[in-house]
């Protein structure tokens, strides 16, 4: 309770995660891309300090798996205890399978694990990456992100399977992260979201995270059915 919520970090991929995979999988590649880039919004804007894993932010097509470079010795039991970590794991029952996984001692394990740059010139991951600088440029210029101002938050469920992030003050909450777990649903009524259904506003999107720009299919408030997608709306008040 005596911390600021700067002083948390937030992550939705780190080393450990992706490293400790047997085959060193990044997010971005066992997740479908609507929800990637849901996940990476959201990361953008958490009132906590956000955490990206190197080439998280274009969604890097290469593996980030355990390698090591010990001697021959150690080496050759890091070797054997990796593939003791997976032997129990029913993907891997198979002894076949088993020894698919790369060896941490291989210089071709370091090798397949540095980042592609030359991937930012492709469609797909300077999309991404787009998304990252639009989404982390309104972190740092809207009001609403800033410092203290980002300390007066309230989450709360819209639907089964909508969730909101409201910013702003008490009774005063002029902007809202929308998030549309499995796709397909109307805009929800806001103002009654907020607990204020007599302070009427209109809500306009400022940015979605199924832009086309960004790799969506455009329809950039509730996506159609299937789809993650986060939408971020600003309410301006009515007035009479």
């Amino acid at each position: 309770a005596d911390l600021q919520l700067p002083q948390f970090i937030y992550c939705i991929s780190n080393h450990d995660q992706v490293g400790n995979r047997a085959f060193g999988e990044r997010l971005g590649q066992v997740a479908s891309p609507a929800a990637y880039r849901a996940a990476s919004a959201l990361l953008c804007l958490v009132p906590e300090t956000p955490m990206l894993f190197m080439g998280q932010e274009w969604s890097a097509s290469t593996p980030f798996q355990f390698f090591t470079d010990h001697n021959p010795e150690l080496g050759a039991l890091i070797t054997q205890g990796r593939r003791k970590e997976f032997r129990h794991f029913a993907a891997f029952s198979d002894p076949a399978r088993l020894a698919e996984i790369p060896d941490p001692q291989e210089a071709s394990t370091f090798a397949n694990s540095k980042l592609r740059w030359e991937e930012l010139r492709e469609e797909k991951h300077a999309q991404v990456l787009l998304l990252y600088q639009e989404f982390l440029r309104l972190r740092r210029t809207h009001p609403a992100f800033r410092t203290r101002a980002r300390d007066n938050f309230i989450a709360t469920k819209i639907d089964d399977n909508v969730v909101a992030l409201f910013f702003g003050e008490p009774g005063r909450y002029d902007l809202a992260v929308l998030i549309d777990l499995i796709g397909g649903h109307e805009m929800p009524n806001l103002d009654l979201a907020r607990f204020t259904p007599d302070d009427e506003r209109d809500w306009h999107p400022l940015l979605s995270s199924n832009e086309e720009r960004f790799g969506g299919s455009g329809q950039t408030l509730f996506a159609e059915p299937n789809t993650l997608v986060l939408t971020l709306v600003e309410g301006r008040r009515v007035r009479n």
